[in-house]
């Protein structure tokens, strides 16, 4: 029993160290967050400069613009569903 009480704190310094460890290695979350991020940033500069180049009047380019840049997602999927000139091909 004596033996149990003097390693006890040994153990739980290497239980938290390895515990620190993996939690290092195996959490990705803001590695995939941060490229998911970056995707999105990339369409939504995509998007802007499209709108920027379509020949819409100056207040609906400026009000989709800020429709993407405050609603990021949303914006983005609601200018591709809706803002976008359709093609004749559909």
């Amino acid at each position: 029993m004596s033996l149990l009480m003097k390693s006890t704190p040994i153990l739980v310094f290497l239980l938290a160290l390895v515990n620190c460890v993996a939690a290092d290695y195996y959490y990705v979350g803001p590695t995939v967050g941060g490229i998911i991020g970056l995707i999105i940033l990339i369409l939504d500069i995509i998007a802007a400069v499209e709108i920027l180049r379509s020949g819409k009047p100056l207040v609906e380019k400026l009000l989709w613009i800020l429709f993407i840049i405050f609603c990021p997602i949303i914006g983005l999927i609601v200018y591709i569903f809706f803002g976008r000139p359709r093609s004749g091909g559909l």
